[in-house]
Parts: structure tokens; C-alpha cells; sequence
């Protein structure tokens, strides 16, 4: 048999265990030059770390002191990083736990660490409509398990039901995505029904707590099956309206001050059923209920999907938006450009299109863009192909002789082939757009918004007479282009004139040009966004990736890279430059190389690519460096083979960052011939060395052992032999 005897390490290398293991990881994890709060996800991740390595470096009566501590730092920083997931869900990336620095933590903590993932299963989007504003809301259903999803940029602009794979760090049931583009991949597009009776129910329910029923059955079905109804009837050309009936008022076992639109859902459908109600006919439900002060949402709906909410006030503003998200729609937005139509410092307002129901009306009707969305323009939208003069005909009549919009390309991209175009419609106070009676801009001229294929979120509205309003007072009570002005777009080569507009229709002039180069500025990405968390001094290569935005009537232009980092830190790319075509993509290598001295933080370094052929446009893209101290370990026997009855002393030693340390625990494992593994552990003295033992038996095997040593994540081998 064999025996693993330990030498005692001396009293001085036990009194500096604690010191030792603090010099492990001494890590700010915070942005360069900021300490992080205690508080916070960046120091909850030091305090982690720091109380880990000190845990597992540690003896059997410290490691008794250390643990509550430890599992109450990681469960306290779970709950840190599920509040973090939902409200800055990109900083929630930074801070995550790296796999290999995770998987070589204690056991204990574990449950409560965040693990990367790789899902798939169907999408469901939410968005709720707020009287000040709204948000979305994004879930997964797996084949056994839901998530909700939260992207640091750029979501998906897809419908409820569309199948996806999404790859990012799950904490508890939330997913912490990077972006739309670089996060999810589409499996399968769900394609929303749009046209035809849509069957519909209305569920009201009330509150357990406030069991008030501030309307009847015959209102609410009025509102939905007369008013929303004719709404779809009068936009699509009489191609969708809504049959359907009302149910309730049923009371449910929530307070009014509880906010969950699903439980909402689930018990509305269940007190129906114990009613007696079938509602298997119905492809749309509608849950009404009164002012719900838990929920924020004037109305919630599914994009795509068949579930609406209704919180409070039943009426078609309300109603009207919500459905036509379950058609599929997304917002009717506005570009906001200041002074000029069209400019480089434009910005989207969400639902800035004062014009339509999808906007910020009460009843307007769905834009061009939304309509071709749903399928209900059909041959009545005109894609101009030359210089002309184009009739147009009342947005909201009747079908006619004549086009209902204009559609004019914008640009196209290179690299998807994705076009954007011009839309162009002449709106008139009929109907449901009667509200535009007193704006006789509107009535007196043509709007005009962008859209793009295969963008179902990009609907804009255009300000064709932004020199009448103050940039600070964003005035869009007169968008449109009236007779005798003309909207021109030199990069697209198109100029829209107005030429006559009256009760028979509108005369629009297009000239079509050569476009001429405009330039703005670059798209530049990097990856990764943040490094591995690595030693001081060791070199990380980020992928920079620039797109030439210039327009496609330009040369080529060459772009100058440049990176900051931190003093003392070097940064080389290869190649510094790139020389691309308008439209096209290339990459170059960034290494990033931090000082030897660098302290465990989180750093901020920067990419820049400048257009050679027009300098004052650049783009600035950051990505994040991390340091954290390492250990390594070797270890050797005294000598390379011995004999029976013979002793083996086997030496590990520990350093973290190139210095030894002290106090470090370290295991030994011996596997004899055969298989039988005998351990020990040893102490790390003042020269980061642990030292044990191995008496050779007369009865043990000759042949190869095996030996390994472990200190905390890092391990090291040796073998020897017996004679």
C-alpha cells in the first residue's frame, strides 16, 4: 500500500494563508481608474472572485468561516444581475462570468452562477403602448421552458410565432442577448393572416379588489365590432373587418394593483370556459378590464400574435393600435432631421407619425408602407420607374382608376440587396381620416415617408417643411410637401415635385437623376465586445469590422483605423487601413496588448475609421479588456525514477501574475499502475511551495505513476517511475 505522507508547512506559511489568497485575485472588475460600488454587479463580481479564490486556497476550518459568506455574496449578486439582465442588459454581458474562470469555482456557488446558452424555439413579442410611451417585451418558448430576452441592441423585428435560435448568458429564466443581428438567427418567419373576418372575443374582467364594471357588454361591442371593424373595413378596401362577441364581466382572482397580463389572460379564458363559452372558434382574444394601476399600458398586444390587453379606457385609439399589432405591425415612427429633411443627425420617434393609428392619432389611417405590409394596397400602389407625372388619387377612397401611393427607391444595399423606398400618398379628411379637416398643409399636399423590404419596424414619416418649426419644439403639425414645393434627394438621384392637388386627386412630378456621392459616416462593429478575462500583459485580438455607408454614386474611399487604450498599453492594427467600395465590408485585426503592471479591472478600449476622402466622417466603436490575476502551478518529483522502500518527494509551486504565492492550497493526486489513485494536500509556504511524500512500498507495482497537482483553477503534471 502506498502512503502519501505531508510535511507540515511551518507556522509562518499558515499565518500568511489568508494574505496569500487575497494576492490571488485582487481584481477593482471595474472600468479603468473607477472602483466599482460593493453594491453593484462589478463588485459583487470582485467581492465573488475574491471570496472564491480564498475559499479554495483555504484550509478545512477557513473554508467552515468562509462559506455562508460566499454563498451569500453569489446569491446576492444573482438577484443583482436578474434586475441588471432586464435593465441594462449589455452591462450584464460585461460582468458575466467567463466559462473556464466559472467552471473552476467552488461547487457550493454553482446554482447561482450565469451559464452561456444556446436555445431554440418560438419567439413571442409583446409591446406595450404606454400614454407616454412603451417598450417591448421578448419571450422564447423551448420545448419545456419559457425565458423573456434582453437585447443590448437592435432586436429582431420579427413576428410572434416566428421559430429562432438565440445564443447568449441565461440568469435564472431571463436571457442577456448581445444584439438582434449577432444573437438570433431565424429558424422559420411567421407570416400573420391579414385578411378576411378576423373572430374575435372579448373577455371584460374585473379585480377581486375593485369587482367594477365601468361599461356594458353593449358598449364594448360597439366600440370593437362596429367602430374598430369599420376602421379595418374602410383601410384594407373592405378586404378585413372583425366578427366576433363579448364575455363577462367575470371577477379574477387578482388585486387591481397586479400586473400580469398573463395570469390576466389565463384566468379571463378559464372563468369563460367555467361560463360555458367556447371559445375554440376564436383565432383573437381581447382581455378588457378597468384601470389596472399595476400596469403602465394603456394596451398590450402581441405582434402577430392573438392576445390583446386592454387596460382601462375601451375606445378605437386604444383598440385599434393594439390590433393592428396582432395584423402584425409594428410603430409608424417619424425622422426627426432638425433643420433639413434629410441629414446625418436625424433621429426616430417612435411613434411620431401624427397621421396614422400606429403612430400618434386617434384614427388615422395605416400609412403606405403599413398597408403594403398588410397586403391591402395591392395595384394600387405605383412603383416609379422613369421621370414622369404621376396621378394619385384620394388616399381614402374607394378603389379607383388611379394610385393610392407612389413608391420610389431610395437606395439599395449592396451587400442584402435591401431597398428602401419613398412613399408618396395624398391624404383627404374622409372617413376615418376626418380629424385632418383643420390642417390645411395635409389637405393642400402630399406626405411623405421610407420604408424598407423586409424591415417590418421601419415605417417613417418625413417633415417636408422643417424650417417652420424651432429644433427644440419638433413641430410636425405640417408635413407635407405642398403645390409648387419640391422634395429633392440628391444621393438618390430623386427630386418630387407637387404639382396640383385637389378634390380629383393629385398631380406629382418625379424626375429621376444620376445620383450624385454623398458621404457619411462608416459602420463599424468589433468582436469580441469583451476580451476573455485574462493576466496582465497578455495579447487579445478583436476583429474591427468597417461598411463604406457612402452612397453608391461614389468611389472608393480608404479608411485610417486608430485605437485607444490605456497609458502604457500598446495597440497595432493590421492592416491600419481599408480601402472600400460604397456598400462593401472589410476587417482588419486589432491586438491589444495591456501593461505587465495592469490591476485586475474592467478596461475601455476604442476602434475609429476615419473616410480618407472626407475626414470629418468617422464612427467609434468600444469594446472591453479584461484583467484578472491568474495562478499557475508546477510540479516535479526530486528525482525522475526510484526502487521499492524507496521515498518520492514531490514539490508543487504557485505563483499568480509571475510571483509566488503563499498560503495556497494545493491537492496532489498519485495514480499508480493499474489505476489506484492515492491524494494528500499540502500548503504553499512563503517561496510558493507544497511539498509532499511518497513512500514506495515493498508490494507496490513497478512501472509509470502518475502525479497531479491543483491550486485553485490551475493544475500541473509529472509522472515517475518505479524500478
Amino acid at each position: 500500500m502506498v502512503s502519501l505522507l505531508c510535511r507540515r508547512p511551518p507556522l509562518v506559511g499558515a499565518a500568511v494563508l489568508v494574505l496569500g489568497a487575497a494576492l490571488l485575485v485582487t481584481a477593482e472588475f471595474a472600468r479603468a481608474q473607477t472602483p466599482p460600488s460593493p453594491g453593484s454587479a462589478r463588485g459583487l463580481t470582485q467581492t465573488l472572485v475574491t471570496l472564491d479564490a480564498q475559499y479554495r486556497g483555504a484550509g478545512p476550518a477557513k473554508r467552515a468561516q468562509l462559506v455562508s459568506r460566499l454563498l451569500s455574496v453569489a446569491a446576492t449578486r444573482q438577484q443583482v444581475l436578474l434586475s441588471l439582465v432586464e435593465s441594462d442588459p449589455g452591462e450584464a454581458l460585461r460582468v458575466a462570468l467567463p466559462a473556464n474562470l466559472r467552471a473552476g469555482m467552488a461547487s457550493s456557488v454553482q446554482r447561482y452562477l450565469e451559464k452561456e446558452v444556446d436555445l431554440d424555439g418560438v419567439l413571442e413579442v409583446l409591446h406595450e403602448d404606454w400614454p407616454t410611451g412603451g417598450r417591448y417585451r421578448y419571450f422564447l418558448k423551448t420545448a419545456g421552458d419559457s425565458f423573456s430576452l434582453h437585447f443590448a441592441a437592435d432586436p429582431p423585428a420579427l413576428h410572434s410565432g416566428s421559430h429562432i435560435r438565440v445564443k447568449g448568458v441565461r440568469v435564472g429564466q431571463t436571457l442577456a442577448l448581445d444584439s438582434g443581428t449577432t444573437s438570433v438567427q431565424t429558424l422559420a418567419v411567421a407570416l400573420p393572416n391579414t385578411s378576411g373576418a378576423k373572430s374575435t372575443v372579448i373577455l371584460l374582467v374585473n379585480f377581486q379588489d375593485n369587482p367594477i364594471q365601468p361599461y356594458t357588454l353593449d358598449y364594448a361591442r360597439s366600440v370593437v365590432f362596429t367602430t374598430t371593424s369599420n376602421f379595418f373595413l374602410e383601410n384594407s378596401s373592405q378586404q378585413t373587418w372583425l366578427t366576433g362577441t363579448v364575455y363577462g364581466w367575470y371577477t379574477i382572482p387578482l388585486n387591481s394593483t397586479v400586473c400580469d397580463g398573463f395570469q390576466i389572460r389565463d384566468y379571463a379564458k378559464a372563468a369563460a370556459t367555467a361560463a360555458g363559452v367556447d371559445l375554440s372558434p376564436y383565432s383573437t382574444f381581447v382581455y378588457a378590464f378597468p384601470m389596472n394601476s399595476g400596469c403602465g399600458y394603456s394596451g398590450m398586444a402581441q405582434i402577430g400574435g392573438p392576445n390583446v390587453w386592454i387596460n382601462g379606457n375601451l375606445e378605437l385609439k386604444v383598440v385599434g393600435h393594439e390590433l393592428g399589432h396582432v395584423l402584425g405591425l409594428y410603430h409608424s415612427h417619424a425622422l426627426e432631421c432638425g433643420a433639413t429633411t434629410l441629414g446625418t443627425t436625424c433621429s426616430v420617434w417612435e411613434y411620431g407619425d401624427v397621421l396614422d393609428i400606429m403612430g400618434n392619432t386617434s384614427a388615422g389611417h395605416f400609412n403606405a408602407f403599413q398597408k403594403g405590409q398588410l397586403g391591402w394596397l395591392g395595384g394600387d400602389i405605383a412603383t416609379v420607374g422613369v421621370s414622369g407625372v404621376y396621378t394619385l388619387d384620394l388616399y381614402e377612397a374607394p378603389l379607383g382608376f388611379q394610385p393610392k401611393a407612389l413608391k420610389i427607391l431610395k437606395s439599395t444595399d449592396s451587400t442584402t440587396g435591401q431597398k428602401t423606398w419613398y412613399y408618396v400618398e395624398f391624404r383627404q379628411a374622409i372617413g376615418f381620416d376626418s380629424f385632418l379637416s383643420t390642417n390645411s398643409n395635409v389637405l393642400n399636399g402630399v406626405v411623405i415617408h421610407t420604408g424598407s423590404d423586409g424591415d417590418i419596424n421601419s415605417s417613417s414619416l418625413l417633415d417636408m417643411t422643417p424650417a417652420s418649426s424651432v429644433w427644440q419644439a419638433y413641430d410636425w403639425n405640417d408635413p407635407a410637401l405642398v403645390v409648387g414645393q419640391s422634395f429633392a434627394d440628391p444621393s438618390a438621384g430623386v427630386t418630387i415635385t407637387l404639382r396640383s392637388a385637389g378634390n380629383a386627386g393629385a398631380a406629382v412630378s418625379v424626375a429621376l437623376a444620376s445620383p450624385t456621392c454623398t458621404h457619411t459616416n462608416p459602420t463599424v462593429t468589433i468582436s469580441p465586445s469583451q476580451s476573455q478575462w485574462v493576466p496582465a500583459g497578455t495579447a487579445v485580438t478583436y476583429t474591427v469590422s468597417v461598411t463604406n455607408q457612402d452612397s453608391a454614386n461614389c468611389t472608393a474611399s480608404t479608411f485610417n483605423l486608430q485605437a485607444t487604450a490605456p497609458a502604457g498599453w500598446t495597440s497595432t492594427f493590421s492592416p491600419s487601413a481599408l480601402t472600400l467600395n460604397p456598400g462593401a465590408s472589410g476587417s482588419t485585426s486589432l491586438q491589444v496588448t495591456s501593461s505587465t503592471s495592469a490591476a485586475n479591472a474592467f478596461y475601455t478600449i476604442t476602434a475609429s475609421a476615419t473616410n480618407g476622402a472626407a475626414q470629418s466622417y468617422t464612427s467609434t466603436v468600444s469594446a472591453t479588456y479584461v484583467v484578472v490575476s491568474s495562478m499557475s502551478v508546477s510540479v516535479a518529483t526530486d528525482k525522475p525514477s526510484y526502487t521499492r522502500n524507496q521515498t518520492v518527494t514531490i514539490t508543487a509551486v504557485v505563483t499568480s501574475a509571475g510571483s509566488v504565492v503563499a498560503g495556497a492550497s494545493v491537492s496532489f493526486n498519485v495514480t499508480k499502475p493499474g489505476g489506484t489513485v492515492v491524494t494528500g494536500s499540502a500548503t504553499t509556504g512563503t517561496n510558493g511551495a507544497a511539498v509532499v511524500t511518497v513512500r514506495i512500498r515493498p508490494k507496490d507495482p513497478t512501472g509509470a505513476y502518475g502525479v497531479r497537482a491543483d491550486a485553485t483553477s490551475a493544475s500541473a503534471t509529472t509522472n515517475f517511475m518505479v524500478q
